[in-house]
């Protein structure tokens, strides 16, 4: 009877907290991005760092990877921003197998997108009247791409094959006024010998100063690391340093250590980054959102959980993150607490993370996940994410905006 009555108020209080976070957003009606689902057709928007969308002007550009040619290959759509439908998606990819697409904005209307093809790393740009051809770098096998606009260059990192163990690779590139692109630098993140793998980098420029975070095992289990440049030497990097926190006492049956995932990272504020993951620290109940902040040329501060209290009992996965200028920073991640897969969102608020507030036109029948969010320069929010109606069955993928409310 106690756990019945501590549930229905948790389902109160649930529905009251959200009310509230929710008042802070206009949701507008959800878009289709691409077609139909149909059987045998899976969309995948799984890119390292989960950047899977930008907004680059006034167009909304989304990238995923799609078998519906029979081959895995990444396509792009786009739409004007006052627009609700998007154009004709147009594929990005050339001839071979190819996946985990990023995509960055580089003004205008331009998009730079990365990807893995042939087993290396592919980038090309994309105007909204044509686009440049496709540049490959990294020996065999390079993949999990993340981008960052560097001056008035780009920057790709990357994991790279070293004989046993994949090591993150940083590379700079120049753009031509063609739109061609052509490498500048190489060098490796972590200058010393590999103990273990490192694998799906996200990188971020803040005031000038690279930053790479990703997932590592050197310590047997896996951890998230990261190092950070010289602000007058993309290559120049500091000897790796752990952000996600082994827990005291925790008490886990695992021997190395518990596990982490998929880290991503956003700028927010004038000097502030943040990082977000997949963290398994409560082992009875699956991954849960942690992250840190980062504040300048400091190191990570503490680990805190994104999600609130009444995700405790409920898995998450597929954490994404949002900041802005202005000091807005939004976390989205894949949450089953109602009993199935939705997405919900949480914001930073003085330096707390809010209650959490599952998102409207996501919170339907069917399965909403593997979301992909990011902030336009007025600080509207834009969300994709992958829809299916059953556990088994195809998938499509899915657009949503949502502008601040003027309190």
């Amino acid at each position: 009877m106690i756990n019945f009555i501590r549930s229905k108020l948790t389902v109160v209080f649930l529905l009251f907290s959200s009310s509230l976070v929710a008042q802070s957003w206009n949701f507008s009606p959800p878009i289709n991005v691409t077609e139909s689902a149909k059987a045998g057709v899976f969309h995948h928007l799984e890119s390292s760092g989960r950047r899977n969308i930008a907004v680059s002007g006034n167009i909304v550009g989304i990238t995923w990877e799609d078998d519906s040619d029979g081959i895995p290959r990444i396509y792009l759509a786009r739409k004007n921003l006052d627009s609700n439908h998007f154009d004709t998606k147009v594929r990005i990819s050339g001839e071979g197998e190819a996946y985990e697409p990023t995509i960055i904005s580089l003004g205008g209307g331009l998009f730079a997108i990365g990807w893995e093809e042939d087993e290396q790393v592919s980038l090309r740009i994309v105007t909204p009247e044509k686009m440049g051809p496709i540049l490959k770098i990294g020996n065999k096998t390079a993949s999990q791409a993340s981008l960052a606009n560097f001056d008035d260059s780009i920057l790709v990192v990357y994991r790279e094959q070293v004989q046993r163990f994949g090591k993150i690779i940083l590379q700079e590139l120049n753009i031509s006024d063609e739109n061609q692109l052509s490498p500048v630098k190489r060098c490796a993140v972590d200058s010393e010998l590999l103990e273990n793998d490192q694998l799906y980098p996200v990188i971020a420029v803040l005031q000038g100063q690279v930053n790479v975070a990703w997932e590592d095992r050197r310590f047997g289990h896996t951890v998230i690391m990261h190092s950070q440049a010289s602000p007058n030497d993309s290559c120049q990097f500091t000897p790796p340093v752990r952000i996600s926190e082994k827990p005291k006492g925790s008490g886990s049956p695992y021997g190395a250590g518990h596990g982490v995932a998929r880290v991503t990272l956003a700028s927010y504020g004038s000097s502030w980054l943040y990082a977000v993951w997949a963290d398994k620290r409560d082992y009875r109940e699956g991954y849960d959102i942690f992250g840190a902040a980062k504040n300048g040329d400091n190191l990570f501060g503490p680990n805190k959980r994104v999600q609130d209290d009444f995700g405790n009992n409920a898995r998450q996965w597929h954490a994404t993150l949002a900041g802005h200028k202005n000091g807005q920073l939004v976390a989205a991640w894949t949450d089953e607490r109602d009993g199935s897969m939705d997405i919900w969102y949480s914001q930073l608020e003085e330096g707390e993370w809010s209650s959490d507030t599952v998102v409207p036109a996501v919170s339907r029948e069917g399965i909403q996940y593997h979301p992909s969010i990011t902030l336009d320069q007025s600080g509207n929010l834009h969300l994709a994410w992958i829809y299916r109606q059953t556990g088994d069955g195809p998938t499509q993928v899915r657009y949503v905006q949502a502008q601040p409310k003027n309190d």
